[in-house]
């Protein structure tokens, strides 16, 4: 090849390069639209956990669709540029808790579900030689939860003494200030006619009884270990057994290369397995010792439940993480360090209201979306008008006074 020909040949390639590597290409002042109500899905176990038939369901949507309304009005998003906007909604699951005292049955609350609003990016991309617009694929979506009260509505796993039992308790959102006139409690944003009372007190006597119920769980599962590990340890050391494997072994050692060897490697295994059991039944073993310790931590609990005066049990507890021990852990509120323990309040909602009716809205993921603030965050900062940033032209922009009239 001449030089010529190889100049020529680098030239192409690097052109190709470079009308490769301008795609995707987003496209941030081309007009958008407002695509169509994607629809609304119900599936069939959400309905069944809200009890809710298809008239009512189908009344939900309609509360949704008048919400998209609202939002399609808002001047931030009303005219949308280097994006696309879609939406759509849905009936959310309402799995009953396993320990929420109170908790109503069924159909006892309004429904819940989610108003969702994604902003995709209008980009173009290359197939086969040629340029095609899109404004589909990823972003960040916005949900906007509607009565939606029961879960997700503050952190719940920061207690580690509630282990893994499936309750109603969390740590009370604390109110962080407002964005666009909307109060922040933690990771949301809440629209209602008293945000704060959406969530009860948890009670001292409420917190110390998820905890017993954690310890008497974790009582359970020690004890049939050890059950487990010394009805082995029995199997290992009975005569009748033994003498039944032995037999069984001296049959197989026929047909092994050396049987003398065979049979001391097998005695060797069994008579290894029972010292390790019962060196883990010793009081001193991690089996036995695990018990024990797990039995003095629920002596502990219920002993401590035991000596409450009703006032204390019906206090407000808080959570103090640092503390030492469960009583230095488990305060009344308030306490300096210590955050409030609250569950939903499930007597918020206006019960002469349909269940249909929107009365509580909450926008959720402060952090992701709406903390400019925090540099590390790529998502909130953004440069292009899709995604988060178009999320908080929502919320900055949307008529408040709207929302507010249509909950009920």
């Amino acid at each position: 090849m001449t030089l010529h020909r190889a100049l020529a040949v680098l030239a192409g390639a690097a052109l190709s390069i470079a009308a490769a590597n301008q795609y995707p290409k987003f496209l941030v002042d081309t007009p958008g639209v407002w695509k169509p109500w994607k629809g609304f899905t119900a599936i069939a176990s959400a309905r069944k956990e809200q009890a809710a038939a298809p008239a009512l369901v189908k009344a939900f949507e309609a509360e949704l669709l008048a919400l998209n309304e609202i939002a399609r009005r808002a001047p931030g998003v009303a005219s949308p540029a280097g994006f696309s906007v879609e939406t759509w909604g849905s009936l959310n699951s309402a799995v009953p808790w396993e320990h929420a005292p109170g908790q109503p049955p069924p159909g006892g609350l309004p429904l819940m579900g989610d108003w969702t609003f994604g902003a995709f990016p209008i980009f173009e991309y290359e197939r086969s030689g040629k340029v095609i617009r899109s404004d589909t694929g990823e972003t960040q979506l916005q949900y906007f939860s509607v009565n939606q009260i029961t879960r997700d509505l503050g952190d719940a796993g920061s207690v580690p003494e509630f282990g893994q039992i499936d309750h109603d308790a969390f740590l009370q959102p604390l109110r962080r200030g407002e964005f666009a006139g909307i109060p922040r409690y933690g990771d949301q944003l809440i629209i209602a006619r008293d945000p704060e009372k959406i969530w009860a007190p948890l009670s001292l006597r409420a917190a110390l009884d998820i905890v017993a119920l954690a310890r008497t769980r974790d009582v359970q599962a020690r004890q049939e270990a050890v059950d487990r590990a010394a009805a082995r340890l029995a199997t290992l050391r009975d005569p009748k057994w033994r003498a039944e494997r032995e037999k069984e072994d001296r049959q197989t050692s026929a047909s092994m290369p050396d049987p003398r060897r065979f049979l001391e490697q097998v005695a060797e295994a069994r008579k290894i397995e029972e010292d390790a059991i019962a060196a883990q039944l010793s009081a001193s073993g991690d089996t036995a010792r695990g018990l024990a310790e797990a039995q003095r931590a629920l002596a502990e609990v219920t002993a401590w439940i035991a000596e409450l005066s009703p006032p204390d049990q019906a206090a407000q507890a808080c959570y103090a993480a640092k503390g030492t021990g469960l009583r230095a852990r488990f305060r009344t509120a308030p306490a300096p360090g210590c955050h409030p323990l609250a569950r939903p309040n499930y007597a918020y909602f206006d019960k002469s209201l349909p269940r249909s009716a929107p009365q509580v809205l909450i926008i959720r993921g402060y952090a992701r979306c709406f903390d400019t603030a925090d540099r590390d965050n790529r998502q909130a900062n953004a440069p292009g008008p899709s995604g988060c940033r178009a999320n908080r032209a929502l919320v900055e922009t949307i008529d408040k006074d709207a929302i507010r009239a249509w909950l009920k």
